[in-house]
């Protein structure tokens, strides 16, 4: 870093500033991509593990994993993450008797109109407090 700052006449920016987020050698990108593939991390935790930001993470995988999957000749195939209903919960892990969901339901979407809004309050507090239980 000494030497690229004594050896620079015409830097414009300060040392530090300009591209944020390279990965330098074709080595650390296939690292990067395998361990994307294998472990499949959060954004944050990949950015963590290789000095990046979470955008910077999403840019390298949307980058690099076309290039994968053309060296290949097949597509990776990830895990899925998201359980969208009970029947997906009790496929996936199936030891599993009992889940408890805390929360309640809005039976009606909240209307824009004010007046509307105040009636639709009114009668919810009429009705008993609703909770999941599957």
């Amino acid at each position: 870093m000494i030497y690229r700052k004594k050896n620079r006449k015409d830097h414009e920016r300060q040392m530090g500033a300009g591209q944020k987020g390279f990965i330098p050698t074709p080595l650390d990108k296939l690292l990067f991509i395998l361990l994307y593939l294998k472990c499949y991390p959060t954004y944050d935790l990949q950015g963590l593990l290789f000095g990046l930001d979470r955008t910077r993470v999403c840019r390298w995988v949307k980058i690099l994993l076309p290039v994968l999957e053309m060296t290949l000749g097949r597509e990776c195939v990830l895990p899925a993450r998201q359980i969208r209903s009970a029947e997906e919960f009790f496929r996936a892990f199936p030891g599993v008797k009992d889940v408890f969901i805390d929360g309640t339901e809005r039976p009606v979407q909240k209307p824009k109109n004010l007046r509307r809004r105040k009636k639709c309050i009114r009668e919810r507090k009429d009705r008993p407090l609703e909770k999941g239980l599957l």
